[in-house]
């Protein structure tokens, strides 16, 4: 775990932290580290959550089913970033939704419940702790809102170029890489897979874009226009 503590360091969760805190902070949360193969469950939407993940190398997939059995990608999370976040609440309920190894990837759980539930075994860095949690769910919460306004716009052009524009900033370059293979990211933009494959093509002979696989790049596109 010691080559990870710059990574868990870094986090929201531990923003503050010298490294000697986090090292008592994970004695105190029992923090134990997994292994993931691509595509794994990680834990399913009707799981009761005791601990919160922090990933520490690849990519991990928020999915939620409706009653339908329709899957869709509401969220995709990268090294550095936590998961489970429902293991903070004090009334414990099933997570709402299953996170799936987007490749495969390592992540650091933590008993995040002896911090946030009353009567548990807690360290003298529980306040700092929960103070950074509250930063944390702010972030979360910002996250639903860039989702909602990608699924607000009506056309699949316009969701397409709305996602690319947002990996265009986030990679600070007009040529990136996605982390969805065609299935996912139609499941995240909750549209048809063969929908998308024609409309990628259309935008390609439009000299919208430039595409191989999942390495993109944008022509007529101005990514640095907020959507």
């Amino acid at each position: 775990m010691q080559q990870y503590m710059n990574k868990i360091q870094s986090t929201v969760l531990f923003k503050g932290f010298m490294i000697s805190e986090v090292q008592q902070a994970l004695g105190c949360l029992q923090g134990t580290i997994k292994d993931f193969a691509k595509k794994d469950v990680i834990f399913k939407q009707e799981e009761y959550l005791d601990s919160a993940g922090i990933i520490l190398q690849g990519n991990v997939l928020l999915c939620k089913e409706n009653r339908s059995g329709m899957r869709f990608i509401f969220s995709e999370l990268e090294s550095g970033e936590i998961i489970g976040e429902t293991a903070l609440r004090l009334e414990q309920e099933p997570s709402g939704y299953e996170a799936v190894a987007g490749s495969a990837c390592r992540v650091l759980f933590i008993k995040i419940n002896k911090i946030v539930r009353p009567g548990q075994a807690t360290c003298h860095l529980r306040s700092r702790i929960i103070e950074n949690m509250l930063t944390l769910l702010l972030e979360n919460n910002r996250s639903m809102v860039q989702k909602l306004d990608l699924v607000s716009h009506k056309s699949l052009r316009e969701r397409i170029i709305h996602y690319l524009s947002l990996q265009a900033q986030k990679n600070n370059s007009p040529v990136f890489e996605i982390p969805f293979s065609r299935n996912d990211l139609a499941d995240y933009l909750t549209v048809d897979r063969s929908a998308l494959s024609r409309e990628l093509q259309r935008m390609a002979q439009d000299g919208l874009i430039r595409f191989t696989r999942n390495q993109f790049e944008l022509l007529e596109i101005d990514y640095e226009l907020q959507w």
